[in-house]
């Protein structure tokens, strides 16, 4: 059975931890929109900088719904 988080690697790393990051980073934002660039920019204050994770966690967020990409943005789904 695959998992989300696996017991192998660090929580802070996780695509769920980096996920909720994004969540709350668009919830902060007018319009609830960012720029890809915006985005990395607020995860690497909060020390997420390894690109590999940012994208599976904006995949996994992307697949079930939640944000929604507009070039150059990413949107929070309204109904999310």
């Amino acid at each position: 059975m695959n998992t989300l988080v696996s017991k192998d690697e660090p929580l802070r790393t996780s695509l769920v931890h980096i996920g909720y990051l994004i969540i709350k980073e668009l919830e902060k934002a007018q319009d609830q929109r960012l720029s890809l660039g915006e985005l990395s920019l607020k995860l690497r204050k909060k020390q997420v900088v390894e690109y590999r994770p940012i994208m599976f966690a904006l995949l996994f967020l992307h697949v079930t719904d939640v944000i929604d990409f507009h070039a150059p943005y990413v949107r929070l789904l309204s109904d999310s």
